[in-house]
């Protein structure tokens, strides 16, 4: 007979998320659904029958067909488990999943620091099972160590060439701890100066395989709470305030906003209009209309307003890359579509333009498909003679298929692009048929700022050809069958609105001639060459906001975190926190003697003044609007054993926004290099010196501290303190500028 919980595991229920992470016999998934498992029985003592029900609601696919017929009873649950970890959970599964994740990796490229991450982190994740496993005889594999290190640039191949000289035996342990090194050096760059650059492929939803990542307690994906086959939610957190024990239709904060907040709040969260859930591209199961009032629009009741949906609001933004002009309201040829690759598929929608010469896919889609291909430097030239270089750009091969349909095709040479740019497009079959009588019948859905991530040209002309069309009067817009499914285009109505006409042709490289003579002069004119430098509008903000900001207080300087606007508002980043501290104590509890380093080092934080616990009325009386958790983490070098360097993560976004988005990196106020060589020339005795714990010395004013709270706790089991930063932190954009500000602020003074 199972023991009743202790009061202590009843407790440990109310913190922990009850769910386990989904699992369907990918053996890359088996460490992060077993960990899970035991850690959440032991700690909040579930019983047998709790576990029967908790894998009959995660578990799916092969998983689930294997141990159908046992998850009947609850004293078959541990003959389940054996039987997973037998069918997936074996040590060479993983390894051979953990092989062809770092397989799958594409190669490196010397300028993009997050490919290079991205591989050595793979690399380590391989090592580190490899031998956890005791499968040492993948560790002396020539071939794969050759298959790795040809992925690598030639100049990092010519350093681990000169690494390997210092070991007898080399094998892809040695790799691994070489790759350890390189990722080390690579993220304290890309942290202070890179942070603005394309989001980092392991935060992308369709990547797989990232074993040292823990999902739980976090609010449920689509995925987890809708059951295809049933149509009814499997879980009970609310997508609007994170609170278990409720939906979105339940909510009471929800419920307290007015209509039209309700409308901009779900489209923020991505929730669909008639059910209040995140299913994704997915059709709704819920068929019924609002009824309410007599109300025959397909939204739920709460959403209901005599007025309608409100619109959305149209946002200009320039680019250089399109061309508008002032005229009647129009949609554009804007159709919903599904892409494939070798990781799966993702639903978008796609730009039909014949006036474009090639077709476009932005990079992030392509990356998260694992689709690559041939890089081929692209120019795109626009109306106007304006035209903008794609250095990056590959020539790939994509499948396509309309949302919904089981027939592919093919898009060979399209071309990938950083950001189309295209314009978002909102369109309400309901009230278009009403408009549009001829439109009645047309087998398309609604849809709400959809913004397309692909644009099909000229080259695939075929997928665009209109097989059926439906025609009104002048001022209606038409309907028109291609193979991928029905659109609707034209006029909707009058009011001024932006038209977007795009043009795209190849022409020569001579931007990279430009860029190679450019630096022939500049190091032609090292040191004869003016000092002063042209600052940009956000390095003059960033300037402006340091100078009115920093000030003396005592023997310290205190300054302002550099913001890219006044106002700034953060979505709630606690569960993101938790997460993240409970993944790194369970690195804590591998490894004792790294817990120990961290929590002394937090002591210190404390005696220094550096950080210190906030209390309940200094969290209160601050702005909630710029309230923000930094993920806590360690950093160690593989050349300095026993030292470890905590660092936070202000690039840990949540809904897209980290910290180091809202801050400005700010002006360049190093000394050039040359110019301290040259000058070594003037006196007999050069000086050199260092500031210890440079961003550390320098404090942050009151009303920014609230955006550098942490999470820490010495007990698990507990509920973990909130503590605040009182100074600047390794990791943050503005750091660097504000450091060497202050440095020469305090020279000046004492000049």
């Amino acid at each position: 007979m199972t023991s009743a919980p202790t009061q202590q595991q009843l407790a440990a229920r109310q913190s922990l998320a009850k769910e386990l992470p989904r699992f369907s016999g990918d053996p890359s998934e088996w460490p992060i659904f077993i960990s899970n498992y035991h850690y959440t029985t032991e700690a909040c003592g579930f019983s047998q029958a709790e576990n029967m029900l908790r894998l009959q609601r995660c578990l799916t696919g092969p998983a689930l067909d294997t141990v159908r017929s046992r998850l009947v009873l609850p004293a078959a649950v541990p003959q389940v488990m054996e039987t997973l970890r037998m069918r997936f959970g074996r040590p060479e599964l993983l390894i051979k999943a953990l092989l062809d994740k770092v397989r799958d990796i594409p190669a490196p490229k010397s300028d993009k620091l997050e490919g290079l991450i991205e591989f050595g982190m793979a690399v380590q994740t391989l090592c580190d099972h490899i031998e956890a496993a005791n499968e040492r005889a993948h560790l002396s594999n020539p071939s794969l160590l050759q298959e790795l290190v040809e992925k690598l640039p030639p100049e990092q191949r010519m350093t681990w060439a000169k690494y390997k000289r210092d070991f007898e035996c080399v094998d892809l342990k040695i790799f691994g701890d070489y790759m350890a090194s390189v990722v080390q050096d690579a993220i304290s760059v890309v942290s202070l100066e890179s942070m603005n650059r394309k989001q980092n492929a392991r935060d992308r939803p369709k990547m797989k395989g990232f074993v040292n990542a823990h999902a739980a307690g976090g609010p449920a994906s689509s995925e987890e709470a809708w059951n295809e086959s049933r149509g009814s939610f499997k879980s009970l957190t609310c997508l609007n305030c994170n609170k278990s024990g409720h939906r979105v239709r339940d909510c009471d904060a929800f419920k307290e906003l007015s209509v039209d907040n309700r409308w901009r709040r779900i489209r923020t969260l991505q929730l669909c209009q008639n059910c209040l859930f995140n299913h994704g591209r997915r059709a709704c199961r819920i068929r019924k209309t609002c009824d309410f009032e007599g109300c025959s629009f397909r939204h739920h009741p709460l959403l209901h307003s005599t007025r309608g949906p409100p619109q959305p609001s149209r946002i200009q933004i320039a680019e250089t890359h399109t061309h508008r002009h002032s005229t009647s309201s129009a949609l554009f040829r804007i159709i919903p579509v599904t892409l494939y690759g070798k990781r799966g598929s993702i639903n978008t929608f796609a730009f039909l333009d014949e006036g474009s010469d090639m077709t476009l896919v932005e990079n992030d889609v392509a990356t998260s498909l694992g689709v690559s291909g041939t890089p081929r430097p692209l120019c795109l030239r626009c109306t106007g003679d304006t035209s903008r270089m794609e250095k990056g750009s590959q020539q790939i091969t994509i499948e396509i298929a309309g949302t919904g349909q089981s027939q592919r095709h093919k898009l060979v040479n399209a071309r990938t692009v950083d950001n189309l740019g295209l314009p978002c497009q909102s369109f309400q079959i309901e009230e278009a048929v009403k408009l549009h009588p001829h439109l009645t019948g047309i087998p398309i859905d609604s849809y709400w700022n959809a913004k397309p991530k692909i644009l099909i040209g000229v080259d695939n002309l075929r997928l665009a050809l209109p097989l059926k069309i439906r025609e009104g009067n002048s001022a209606a817009p038409v309907a028109v069958k291609t193979r991928l499914g029905w659109c609707v285009y034209g006029p909707r109505g009058s009011g001024n609105r932006e038209s977007y006409n795009f043009h795209v042709s190849k022409c020569g490289c001579d931007e990279e001639l430009h860029g190679t003579v450019k630096q022939f002069f500049d190091t032609e004119n090292v040191g004869i060459g003016p000092t002063g430098t042209l600052l940009t509008e956000q390095e003059q903000r960033a300037l402006t906001v340091m100078e009115t900001t920093t000030r003396r207080v005592a023997d310290r300087f205190e300054t302002g975190l550099v913001w890219k606007e006044d106002q700034v508002e953060f979505p709630d980043s606690y569960p993101m926190a938790v997460r993240r501290l409970e993944c790194l104590e369970r690195r804590m509890n591998r490894d004792p003697e790294l817990k120990e380093n961290l929590h002394r080092q937090i002591r210190e934080y404390e005696a220094k003044g550096y950080a210190h616990k906030a209390a309940a009325a200094e969290l209160e009386s601050a702005n909630h609007r710029r309230k923000w958790y930094l993920p806590v983490g360690a950093v160690t070098n593989p050349k300095k054993p026993g030292k470890t360097r905590i660092v936070w993560d202000a690039a840990a976004k949540v809904k897209g926004v980290s910290l180091n988005s809202t801050l400005l990196k700010g002006p360049d106020q190093l000394s050039s290099l040359p110019g301290v060589l040259l000058r070594f020339r003037l006196y007999r005795v050069a000086i050199s010196s260092d500031v210890q714990e440079m961003f550390h010395q320098i404090r942050i004013r009151n009303a920014d501290k609230i955006s550098q709270l942490f999470l820490w706790r010495s007990d698990p089991s507990e509920k973990p303190a909130v503590y605040m930063m009182d100074v600047a932190i390794f990791g943050s954009t503005s750091s660097p500028a504000s450091a060497q500000f202050v440095k020469n602020r305090n020279a000046e003074q004492h000049s």
